[in-house]
């Protein structure tokens, strides 16, 4: 165990994810596709909110018309949220490749890493984990377990237990939920809020929702799963 191999790993994620925002952020965000999405999605959601803004027609003694201004307005409405939702959806797509890039990049990077720590012992914990964390913490290393030896003043050693080792993985995954996530909130770009819910913004849209009920997919079900998980 080494300090420097800690540093090491930290610093190449923290690189890593420094270049791919700065990259996602020239060839992507600060492109004229981009930026025309978001000025869509922008109009689209104040066309919105106006119309939601709108009162719902008063009845009148004319039942007919009442109920034809009523459908009127419930078929704007729906127009609204319908361009709203594809506004928001290509906006969402114009995130995803950068976020595909990104994740293949960390699996080589993954790779190409656990090659060099294989079955190297990167950090020790103060503590001896649980069963669950033991399985990620310790897993490539192969380790015999060992007693410590009591102190002459009778306490344990700072490394009581074998389960205390860590390797290159755990560490890994520790830096991806840290250091990757400061990193890409520094220097990424986030999109606008209505249009960032990744995945299912995209499958909200019409178009999509259409696509899917061609499939067979019953988009409410699956709306229903979402909210669930």
């Amino acid at each position: 165990m080494t300090a420097p191999d800690i540093v090491r790993i930290i610093t190449t994620v923290a690189i890593a994810q420094g270049c791919i925002d700065l990259l996602a952020s020239r060839m992507v965000y600060k492109r004229e596709p981009y930026q025309r999405a978001v000025s869509s999605f922008e109009r689209a959601k104040t066309k919105r909110d106006k119309v939601l803004a709108q009162p719902t027609p008063a009845s009148s003694n004319n039942a007919t018309k009442s109920r034809s201004a009523a459908e009127k307005h419930l078929k704007k409405i729906q127009r609204a949220e319908d361009d709203y939702a594809e506004a928001a959806a290509e906006v969402a797509k114009r995130h995803s490749a950068p976020s595909f890039f990104g994740s293949i990049i960390f699996l080589i990077l993954y790779r190409v890493l656990s090659t060099e720590y294989s079955g190297k012992i990167v950090a020790v914990l103060p503590f001896q984990p649980w069963k669950l964390v033991q399985r990620l913490s310790m897993r490539g290393l192969e380790i015999g377990q060992f007693v410590a030896e009591v102190e002459a003043d009778g306490s344990y050693p700072a490394i009581s237990s074998h389960t205390q080792a860590c390797s290159f993985m755990f560490v890994y995954f520790l830096c991806t939920l840290s250091v990757k996530f400061i990193v890409n909130r520094i220097l990424g770009t986030k999109p606008p809020h209505g249009a960032d819910g990744g995945m299912g913004t995209m499958l909200d849209s019409p178009k999509n929702k259409k696509f899917m009920e061609s499939l067979g997919v019953d988009t409410e079900e699956l709306a229903e799963a979402r909210k669930a998980f």
